[in-house]
């Protein structure tokens, strides 16, 4: 299985400069602010389908500067560099990977 980071390299490879948080110049986040409190939509950084909420995220793609919204994991990882503990990536794992038949 993948791992948290691995994930999120793939999920945001191309994307320079990537940072957590609001920004007054954006203007999905001037619309409808910095943080969605539950939502089902996939993480832009690792992937994750759990629902929960959403934080706003910015990376410059070539050289625009473009929105994202991650999960609380990734939001915690760009901010501080925190990885989720071992057992709850496992089980955040068949989220990210699908859930794998062991018969």
């Amino acid at each position: 299985m993948e791992s948290f980071v691995d994930r999120v390299e793939a999920h945001l490879e191309g994307v320079k400069f990537f940072s957590v948080g609001e920004s007054e110049e954006c203007d999905t986040c001037k619309e409808y602010g910095c943080c969605n409190e539950f939502s089902n939509s996939i993480c832009d950084s690792c992937g994750t389908t759990l629902a929960g909420s959403r934080h706003a995220a910015h990376g410059v793609i070539d050289i625009d500067v473009e929105h994202f919204e991650v999960c609380v994991d990734c939001l915690m990882y760009h901010a501080n560099g925190e990885v989720p503990e071992e057992e709850e990536e496992d089980i955040r794992g068949y989220v990210y990977e699908g859930i794998d038949d062991e018969d």
